[in-house]
């Protein structure tokens, strides 16, 4: 009788364990939270209405923002083999995808990380991301004008931070993110 009633306990016992592992999985999944998407919807309709500004002028903010660059760090100029105004269409292009796909920059990420890798072959260090992302802030703000308000330009630079971190993560070990403009 004895062994009969530890048997009873033993397998009451094991059945309220399996019970708790179960449980225990099942609020575990409730509490789960994904990483929140850095752009809230608001930044997004700012970078959209903002780029819908920029395409009609793509080719003059194609040049401006090469003048820009090269003017923050002349040495990145030998960077560059070829015409400047097909590598400013390539830019525009890239932009303008990475523009309509920024609700889910996932969907890019792998056209991203290959031009980071490509940028690696073309002698890019991780630090002339940091100068892109102030030649493209200088140049969105000059063409832009009052349209280049404070909401905006945060929008640009948590967008560009998601872009640059990732082309850069799987060519560089450290980001290096860009700097607002100065008041």
């Amino acid at each position: 009788m004895m062994y009969a009633v530890l048997f009873v306990v033993i397998l009451l016992s094991f059945l309220l364990l399996l019970e708790n592992i179960k449980n225990q999985a099942r609020y575990a999944q409730q509490y789960v939270e994904e990483e929140p998407y850095p752009l809230t919807a608001e930044q997004i309709k700012c970078i959209r209405n903002s780029w819908r500004r920029i395409m009609p002028i793509k080719e003059k903010f194609a040049e401006l923002f090469y003048a820009r660059l090269f003017e923050l760090d002349p040495k990145i100029k030998r960077l560059f083999r070829g015409r400047l105004d097909f590598q400013g269409e390539k830019i525009m292009t890239t932009l303008n995808v990475v523009v309509n796909s920024i609700e889910d920059i996932k969907s890019v990420e792998a056209m991203l990380q290959a031009m980071g890798n490509r940028h690696i072959i073309y002698g890019v260090q991780a630090a002339h991301y940091e100068t892109v992302g102030a030649a493209l802030l200088f140049v969105l703000e000059q063409s832009l004008g009052d349209y280049f308000t404070d909401e905006v330009e945060d929008a640009w630079v948590t967008a560009y931070s998601l872009i640059a971190s990732t082309m850069k993560e799987t060519a560089y070990p450290i980001s290096v993110p860009i700097e607002r403009r100065s008041t």
